[in-house]
């Protein structure tokens, strides 16, 4: 199994790496299956080498013009990524988890992290978790007044 996860996530690494347009310093990845494979969801954000600005994964054709089609086709390849490295768990009888967080920098070290019993109907779904795993990642603060950083905010004063 060792053999087959690391495979998978150099796959996973890859992927992610042919579709980022410009040079990059880090990157920072969000795999999502809820139980029973019900919904998926992938992101990811990286640094630019350049300037240092983070972008997020949807951002990628306006901000740098490819076409939003290759992106979706690319996009799906790594959702398919994602089904596989569960499959993997799921074949080998593991403990199934809901969310995986992948960061790679430019060295190619990389760290994996897996969490397990993290969705439930009372977590604010699917956004609010990308949100707080983005701060608590790599500390992006989504932009004043936004929908997202109420959300943050909400989280913050909850939890502190």
């Amino acid at each position: 199994m060792e053999i087959e996860l690391d495979e998978l996530y150099m796959k996973i690494g890859k992927h992610i790496i042919s579709m980022i347009p410009v040079q990059w310093s880090q990157i920072y990845y969000l795999g999502e299956i809820e139980k029973g494979k019900m919904s998926m969801s992938s992101v990811f954000y990286f640094k630019e080498l350049k300037d240092g600005n983070i972008v997020k994964s949807h951002n990628i054709s306006e901000n740098y013009g490819v076409s939003q089609t290759i992106y979706n086709e690319l996009f799906s390849e790594l959702n398919i990524l994602l089904l596989d490295l569960y499959s993997c768990f799921e074949k080998n009888s593991q403990p199934l988890w809901e969310q995986m967080s992948f960061s790679i920098n430019a060295d190619g070290k990389f760290n994996v992290e897996f969490y397990y019993d993290i969705m439930n109907e009372n977590d604010g779904g699917q956004v609010q978790r990308e949100v707080i795993w983005a701060y608590k990642t790599f500390g992006l603060l989504p932009k004043n007044g936004s929908y997202t950083r109420k959300i943050l905010e909400k989280y913050l004063q909850e939890n502190e």
